[in-house]
């Protein structure tokens, strides 16, 4: 899948995670990805495809953190959130400490916020059924899916604040604009992972009631920059390139129907997160030190990012659009070093690295 003007990210959608039974160095980045900085017009094109599909078992995976800036004018958090951390809701489908999400989090402080999962039947609608006899398989699909959709429904309120943060720093209507739709894609993109969640045997396929009453607070420029740093332009690239790896291991129709739209929404929420930042640059050149910063802060956390195993089948995992979190990091590992590092460089006009692509496994 070739990743258009700006590589796009929100972060990772961690499925499963190989087990010693055998595994893959998994997957890393996206074919033609192809990054620039804003309408600035600066910016850099690179392609990776790498990494064999699993074998073996993995751990069940939804998502459970995000990285970026504070939502209530605090500092910018780290990639990984912790899913004990103070603030944070936590789910009863959650068996898994640390995962990564391919949306935008909704973050207040340092805390990835989200409803809790609720019994309801207007976020979700049937869809068509499926046979998958292993159990345990089958309900972290569930898990996985209904982790995926109460952090969907929180970037609605994540893409909300961000227009009003637009606002208060005096962006251009067309970045507003942009910022409303991609609330409205959230809608879709928490409805779709709510079917997907009832499909697989949830019972909770709606979320409960989103606190929001705390998580708006006056923002400097400076401030918003880190944020979108953080959340869009390192977050959702990533999120963008791990949803086209989801797409490329998928075989199902109705996962896949559902991944190719988030693949395409995620690509353009990253290029929103980008262009704003150009606009900022242009507005205050001085901004990009604060760009740099949170850059740091959000890409430190990704070589912590845990291994865990939870029994499940890789193959069926993997057909109905979950990957590993080994094969998570490599994505993300890629996606810095090859889109985000680079782009970002090019928008700061640093002169780019010698290597700026080392290796996978």
């Amino acid at each position: 899948m070739g990743l258009g003007p700006l590589a796009a990210a929100g972060m990772l959608g961690c499925g499963a995670v190989e087990s010693t039974k055998g595994g893959s160095g998994g997957a890393a980045g996206a074919a033609g990805a192809k990054a620039s900085a804003g309408d600035s017009g600066s910016g850099g094109e690179t392609a990776s495809r790498g990494g064999a599909g699993a074998g073996g078992s993995v751990s069940a995976g939804g998502s459970a953190s995000a990285g970026g800036s504070a939502g209530a004018g605090g500092s910018a958090g780290g990639f990984i959130a912790s899913g004990g951390s103070a603030g944070t809701e936590q789910h009863e489908c959650e068996p898994w400490p640390h995962c990564v999400t391919i949306r935008r989090p909704f973050l207040v402080g340092a805390d990835m916020r989200s409803s809790r999962g609720a019994e309801r039947d207007d976020w979700s609608e049937g869809l068509a059924g499926v046979d998958i006899t292993h159990a345990r398989t089958r309900e972290f699909l569930a898990q996985s899916w209904l982790k995926d959709a109460l952090e969907e429904h929180a970037s609605i309120a994540a893409f909300a604040r961000f227009t009003m943060l637009l606002l208060s720093v005096g962006a251009p209507p067309e970045l507003a604009i942009s910022s409303q739709r991609a609330s409205l894609d959230e809608v879709r993109h928490a409805r779709a992972c709510f079917s997907l969640a009832r499909r697989y045997g949830a019972r909770e396929v709606g979320p409960s009631e989103l606190m929001v009453a705390d998580s708006l607070s006056a923002m400097s420029l400076a401030e918003v920059v880190e944020l979108t740093v953080a959340e869009g332009c390192v977050g959702e690239t990533l999120g963008a390139l791990l949803a086209a790896e989801q797409l490329r291991l998928a075989s199902d129709p109705e996962v896949c129907r559902i991944l190719q739209r988030i693949a395409k929404d995620e690509l353009r929420h990253a290029e929103l997160a980008w262009a704003f930042l150009a606009w900022a640059l242009r507005s205050d050149p001085r901004l990009g030190d604060a760009a740099s910063r949170a850059f740091q802060r959000t890409t430190r956390e990704i070589e912590g990012m845990p291994i865990v195993d939870y029994g499940v089948e890789v193959d069926v995992w993997h057909a109905h659009g979950r990957v590993t979190c080994t094969e998570t990091r490599e994505v993300a590992r890629s996606g810095i070093e090859q889109i985000v590092r680079p782009c970002l460089g090019a928008i700061l006009g640093e002169p780019p690295a010698p290597s700026a692509a080392p290796a996978l496994a």
